[in-house]
């Protein structure tokens, strides 16, 4: 096909041709480079074609053609090099900073400004002669004990350690040195940390406790007599005033008089809605009129129940100022059967 053939065509049929001959990047080039990179293939197709031919009536072996099917000129793109700016091995300051990598391990690392190293080589003749050392002091989260501590020795050729610890605690660690007679003499004081819990957490939020008049709707959708589902209905409750004794469930009384022997065959079922999202952190939010408080990187995540029916969630942000305010709201929709 010649050139003026495929001027000929709509960028479509372009399209189709390179998608045919698998041309790269196709949908990403004008109708002028579809023609141009397809007229290059029928080229060499046709240059390909005549070398067999001629090969075949000499008897000799074609050579082999290559192409991506791309004209020379603009494909590939040429590459740039990234400039690249090594991290220095000091920032000629005394800090130490303290991170969390677990309930029961802590990780700390530290720099010395070059006027200290200087000064301790001068008191202790080298720099590995250093007796450096870590001081961290442990206190419990809900505090009312005295703060303790705990020394731990370090290697002064390296910048980083480990520490061990208990979790739900809250440690802060200094960076320091002993002095012949035994003192510690600290050099820089770290960013104070709160480790985990080890255990599942003991915040119950409120948005996932059943609310009293909903329940009862529930159960008085699941104990209608007339259905046989007395039994299944009392065992719910039962169960859920077990399982929720911290007072979800507070006052529910049957409304069908005292159940025969609860049965062991139950289902009770309810759901929920995530909202997630993000704005400016100065911002102030309200998700259905309710404000909510924003993450300090101005993310924000809401639970709440979801009923039967169509429901329309408006989320406003208002800007520090109140200049601005911008409205999204999505509407769900929840059938159960």
């Amino acid at each position: 096909m010649t050139q003026e053939e495929l001027a000929k065509k709509t960028k479509e049929e372009l399209l189709s041709l390179a998608r045919e001959l698998q041309i790269k990047n196709r949908s990403r080039m004008k109708k002028n480079e579809l023609i141009k990179a397809l007229n290059h293939i029928y080229q060499q197709t046709r240059t390909t074609t005549e070398a067999q031919a001629k090969a075949a009536a000499q008897n000799i072996p074609p050579e082999p053609v290559f192409s991506a099917g791309l004209s020379q000129d603009r494909y590939p793109p040429q590459r740039s090099e990234e400039a690249r700016f090594p991290l220095p091995s000091s920032y000629n300051e005394t800090s130490i900073t303290v991170l969390i990598r677990d309930p029961f391990w802590l990780y700390v690392y530290w720099d010395f400004s070059q006027e200290v190293k200087e000064n301790l080589e001068k008191e202790f003749g080298a720099w590995n002669r250093t007796p450096l050392s870590l001081k961290v002091w442990e206190e419990q989260e809900s505090g009312g004990i005295e703060p303790g501590f705990f020394n731990v020795s370090v290697n002064p050729a390296t910048g980083h350690w480990y520490i061990n610890v208990q979790p739900n605690h809250q440690y802060t660690v200094e960076l320091g040195y002993f002095r012949p007679s035994g003192e510690f003499v600290s050099l820089a004081r770290s960013n104070t940390v709160i480790t985990p819990r080890a255990t599942i957490s003991e915040v119950v939020d409120e948005e996932w406790m059943i609310v009293e008049a909903d329940f009862r709707r529930l159960y008085q959708l699941a104990g209608d007599p007339q259905a046989g589902s007395v039994e299944l209905a009392e065992a719910a409750l039962r169960r859920l005033e077990r399982e929720m004794g911290s007072g979800a469930v507070t006052s529910l009384s049957s409304p069908f008089g005292q159940p025969p022997a609860e049965r062991q065959f139950w289902l009770v079922l309810n759901t929920e809605l995530i909202i997630y999202g993000a704005t400016e952190p100065t911002a102030s939010l309200t998700v259905d009129g309710q404000p909510v408080p924003l993450r300090p990187d101005g993310s924000f995540t809401l639970r709440m129940a979801l009923p039967d029916g169509r429901k329309r969630i408006p989320v406003t942000a208002r800007s520090h100022d109140g200049n601005d305010v911008i409205t999204i709201t999505p509407e769900v929709t929840k059938e159960t059967y």
